[in-house]
């Protein structure tokens, strides 16, 4: 068999099963045209994210030169703070407060109730029903899971957290990115808090324990002026301890002062230690709509099977031409022994 007639049979045999092949791919198509139009539409948000502090705390702002340049910026709200947003938003614990969050608007059920009724309302052709979990806590950890899969957390170079969320409903991918929002901004707000607060308490007991110190010198001179009641003190046995005692009060003055300072700077943060934390971009409709496309899924369909259906038919006529050539190759052009009747002949 040389290869014109090798085309020949292949011609023959295809022209033969066309009416196959072609039903085949159109089955095929048809097939996976339904399956894109009943595959999950998804949705997605996107909502931007920044606190509004005072210009020495706001890295942002302070760094106006690096993002006009476009230069890397850290991943922190907050250079005091030292917080890396990104991670946070993507914690574990973030992402179960969050489904532990109850929706109003919703009858009072948590985020994890309303994800799983998200997917059982929006199932594709070989996806199975979600089943509830038989406790709370693994309801949430489910959804803390579920949750890490459709969200997307970054840090612009304006150090502006950029928040993104996938669902395959738009109220859901709602109510979940506020939900983000309000727990990251919570998380923030009581952090800068509780440092602010820890700062005030350690200031103030700085300052009380001072002036519990000073209160002990001059107890120590009164002490040593009744003691010394009816003694000359211009003798060197009186006036060094009293200088000496003066001296270490003068030093602890000094101190005291610094404290209060400290602890006043301190009253005044405390006071001012909740930022504001403003959405830039709400996660608000129209989303971004992601769908299958039924045409692509088609077109790939056809030709898939066409191409597949067509190697079924001509794997005979293939492996007898392979074999043909290996034995031509291996004992030479005149062995008719092994020669092979074209296939199509016999049909």
């Amino acid at each position: 068999m040389n290869t014109q007639e090798l085309i020949r049979d292949i011609y023959q045999r295809l022209k033969k099963f066309r009416f196959i092949i072609l039903i085949t791919g159109v089955l095929a198509s048809a097939v996976l045209v339904m399956h894109a139009r009943h595959k999950p539409v998804s949705y997605t948000s996107r909502s931007s994210v920044f606190p509004l502090t005072s210009g020495g705390d706001n890295s942002g702002s302070s760094s106006a030169l690096n993002a006009l340049l476009g230069t890397e910026t850290s991943k922190n709200f907050s250079d005091e703070a030292s917080v890396n947003i990104i991670e946070l938003a993507q914690s574990r614990t973030t992402r179960e407060e969050v489904a532990a969050i109850r929706d109003s608007a919703t009858g009072n059920k948590t985020i994890a109730e309303l994800l799983i009724e998200d997917i059982n309302n929006h199932r594709g052709w070989f996806e199975e029903k979600v089943k509830k979990p038989g406790s709370e806590a693994e309801l949430i950890s489910w959804a803390g899971d579920v949750l890490k899969e459709g969200l997307s957390a970054s840090i612009n170079k304006n150090n502006t957290l950029v928040l993104s969320y996938t669902a395959r409903s738009p109220e859901v991918v709602k109510v979940v990115s506020y939900g983000f929002i309000n727990k990251i901004s919570l998380f923030y707000i009581e952090l800068k808090r509780e440092k602010a607060n820890r700062d005030f308490q350690f200031a103030t007991g700085k300052v009380d324990s001072l002036r519990y110190v000073m209160n002990a010198k001059d107890q120590k001179l009164i002490a040593m002026d009744k003691r010394t009641l009816f003694t000359n003190t211009n003798k060197l046995e009186y006036r060094v301890p009293t200088e000496n005692v003066l001296a270490d009060k003068q030093m602890i003055r000094q101190q005291y002062a610094q404290a209060v300072a400290n602890q006043q700077n301190a009253a005044y943060k405390l006071q001012k230690a909740t930022p504001l934390i403003k959405i830039l971009d709400k996660p608000e409709p129209p989303y971004d709509v992601q769908t299958k496309s039924a045409t692509l899924y088609g077109l790939i369909g056809f030709f898939g099977a066409v191409v597949l259906v067509s190697g079924l038919v001509l794997i005979g006529i293939l492996s007898q031409y392979i074999k043909h050539e290996t034995n031509k190759m291996l004992f030479g052009a005149g062995n008719n022994k092994n020669s092979i009747t074209p296939v199509a002949s016999s049909l």
